[in-house]
């Protein structure tokens, strides 16, 4: 049996776990991260892709402590597509510059007065005319639109770009092939591999395991023994609307509630044709509703908003999300990237794609709490495991959805 000694596992490879490696690698750290599914195959490539600084959580008209938490998220990453700072998303496809909000006549006075104020300047502007999304250029449309300082991104490229930067030290794994060693204060001691084609097992030790595999994080826990700690799932119930004339859109669309009415974004399918990804208050509404009410309800909706526009001949489906987070009381919607020590585990959710830099951050500090500094020899061969593979875009997942 070969044994190996490390800083840090990583169990998870969504946009926590990748991130959260990057990031302890930068800082000198030996971590390896380990998949037992296919890279971005949980929440991050069911996500709409949207880095925002927290405005659409400012509908009520007050910056609540949600929409303060996430307000510098859009300028860090940024800094980090340009290739600063401790992890680099060079390469990444970045689909809009900007997100954008809009109302319809009835409801312009409602978020003019709020975003007009001085608190917001420089966070988000009013535009006119051609500076406007193209389906909200025609003559028709009376409402008001803001530029959000948000960006879109394409999350396959994401989830690639990091795992590239980090290609040999992700390994996958199964829930067949690989158990956890823990004792009865819930220390994780050893994580055991078997390898393929009979090859030699694996134990490694661990100074420090971090859990990261969003709703995955529930049958960690149960195998260290971790059963009190509590995680909740949200779900969306979302809607994918495919049509060849679809014009590109990136916007959230303000409603009578404190929540987005509507936020859509624009993906391209590998033969081309756009797809609009719909969520929102219509995807938490929808819920309880099955595929084809939840369908009819999206096409109401889309006419309602742009009458001007044709839709016929489109595709639909449905897709149900869960999005897993820590327990909060009655469900509500934590405000903040969760990681809590547990042994000498880190139990962690980003709980929103754009707080994963958020995340990674309470990581280091976390094993900074406990002196565990860089101090485990770098190795250099790889280990007789192979490299999972990225999970194609939703959009491209013929029968899957």
């Amino acid at each position: 049996m070969r044994t190996l000694d490390t800083d840090v596992v990583i169990f998870g490879g969504g946009i926590a776990g990748l991130w959260t490696l990057n990031h302890l690698r930068h800082l000198g750290y030996e971590a390896l991260l380990l998949e037992t599914g296919r890279l971005g195959d949980g929440q991050t490539l069911r996500s709409q892709g949207i880095i925002h600084g927290g405005m659409k959580y400012a509908l009520s008209g007050i910056l609540n402590a949600e929409a303060e938490a996430i307000a510098g998220m859009p300028e860090r990453w940024r800094r980090a597509l340009r290739g600063e700072g401790e992890v680099d998303l060079r390469g990444v496809r970045v689909l809009s510059d900007h997100h954008y909000m809009w109302s319809q006549s009835g409801l312009a006075s409602r978020i003019t007065t709020f975003f007009g104020s001085k608190m917001l300047r420089g966070r988000i502007a009013q535009v006119e005319g051609q500076d406007r999304p193209l389906p909200l250029q025609n003559p028709a449309f009376k409402g008001s639109v803001y530029r959000l300082d948000d960006i879109v991104l394409d999350t396959h490229s994401l989830i690639e770009t990091l795992a590239q930067r980090q290609k040999a030290r992700i390994y996958h794994i199964s829930r067949h092939n690989c158990h956890i060693e823990a004792d009865d204060q819930h220390r994780t001691r050893a994580v055991f591999i078997t390898t393929t084609g009979g090859g030699e097992a694996l134990r490694i030790h661990p100074r420090a395991v971090v859990l990261a595999a969003g709703a995955g994080n529930r049958a960690l826990l149960d195998d260290i023994g971790l059963t009190q700690q509590r995680m909740q799932l949200r779900p969306l119930h979302m809607v994918l609307m495919k049509h060849p004339q679809l014009p590109p859109l990136y916007a959230h669309c303000v409603g009578t509630s404190s929540k987005p009415r509507i936020t859509i974004t624009t993906h391209t399918c590998a033969d081309g044709q756009p797809v609009w990804y719909l969520g929102g208050e219509l995807a938490e509404s929808g819920v309880e509703r099955d595929s084809r009410v939840q369908i009819e309800v999206a096409q109401k909706e889309l006419n309602e908003l742009f009458p001007w526009m044709n839709f016929r001949g489109a595709q639909w489906t449905t897709l149900r999300v869960d999005r897993a987070e820590p327990q909060q009381e009655q469900l509500v919607k934590p405000d903040h990237a969760y990681a809590s020590w547990a042994g000498n585990n880190i139990i962690c959710w980003p709980t929103k794609l754009a707080l994963a830099p958020n995340l990674a951050e309470q990581v280091s500090a976390l094993l900074q709490t406990q002196h565990i500094e860089p101090l485990t020899p770098h190795w250099e061969e790889p280990l007789p495991l192979l490299f999972p593979e990225v999970a194609p875009p939703l959009w491209d997942r013929q029968g899957e959805l």
